[in-house]
């Protein structure tokens, strides 16, 4: 099994990193302090803390003012409550101007997992990639959520960095290398389909590609870490020729499945099967592996949708 570490943690550890770079960057908190080990930045840099309390909206409002006067704001707290409590803000004081708001949102998806549907933000994706001048990133495990700091930190304008809540396995070794708008080739063993994933589904669906290749159904895996802008190309480079091509992610399927939908029939990429993985519901409570296991998001059940379509 692989080492289990929280994307939060990663995110808590990389704005360490960026901030002993970069005086510009400040944090602003809904009340997130502890869950998004923000234990350190604030030590090291208690003058460019500023904690909101369970006021999103108030939070997104004065992190667009701050942004207007030069800084980096990094706005961090949950995703459900970011992503629609807080929307009207990130759209109008942070997106519609265009400025330097990195939105970190925990508890993406289905990782609000045991504190049911008000805590687990599976509409986010969806609902985001819709805001003009909005760049959404949805790092693959704490490695990538670290890096992705950083990156994010580069982007000029506003920022939705996706984040999970508990531990997830670590997908990718500390030398990996992460760019902005290209999706990376996680397991490239062939067509017989191409599955698009984002966030801790990649690596439920790396780990499904190696149990298909024993079963003689070679895959290709991509992490699609950027959302918004899409990587097109390598969609494109990967899918033509494909038998199948399967989307996962632990949030609605209107999400980056759409947004797969969309590039496929827009570079007139028509494979014999596309099968949109994620929910069409609303979530409900359970543990994280058993909330992925329920939705059919797990190495189990992408392998058996990708040996369904195989098969038919």
């Amino acid at each position: 099994m692989s080492k289990m570490v929280s994307t939060r943690t990663g995110f808590g550890q990389g704005l360490v990193e960026l901030a002993a770079e970069r005086s510009e960057v400040i944090t602003a908190s809904a009340d997130t302090y502890r869950s998004f080990a923000l234990g350190e930045f604030v030590e090291k840099y208690p003058d460019r803390y500023y904690e909101f309390g369970i006021a999103e909206q108030n939070m997104l409002t004065a992190s667009g003012a701050m942004a207007a006067e030069g800084y980096c704001v990094f706005a961090v707290g949950y995703s459900p409550f970011l992503s629609m409590r807080a929307l009207e803000q990130i759209r109008t004081f942070a997106a519609y101007p265009n400025l330097n708001v990195k939105v970190a949102a925990g508890l993406s998806g289905l990782s609000g997992d045991t504190d049911g549907v008000t805590h687990q933000g599976t509409e986010d994706i969806g609902i985001v990639r819709t805001i003009p001048n909005m760049t959404l990133l949805c790092p693959a495990d704490a490695v990538a959520a670290k890096a992705f700091v950083k990156i994010a930190a580069d982007i000029e304008g506003p920022v939705y960095l996706r984040l999970g809540r508990g531990a997830t396995p670590i997908l990718y070794g500390e030398d990996q290398e992460f760019s902005f708008g290209k999706a990376i080739r996680v397991r490239e063993y062939g067509k017989k389909a191409v599955v698009i994933a984002c966030g801790s589904c990649v690596y439920e669906a790396a780990m499904a590609a190696d149990a298909l290749m024993e079963k003689g159904i070679d895959i290709t895996v991509l992490d699609m870490h950027t959302i918004k802008p899409l990587d097109a190309d390598s969609i494109e480079a990967c899918c033509q020729g494909a038998d199948s091509v399967i989307t996962v992610e632990d949030g609605t399927i209107y999400g980056l499945g759409s947004a797969v939908a969309e590039t496929l029939l827009e570079r007139h990429i028509l494979p014999k099967h596309f099968r949109r993985l994620g929910l069409t519901t609303f979530g409900t409570a359970g543990t994280y592996p058993e909330l992925l296991h329920f939705y059919g998001l797990d190495a189990e059940g992408i392998g058996a949708a990708v040996e369904e379509l195989a098969n038919s």
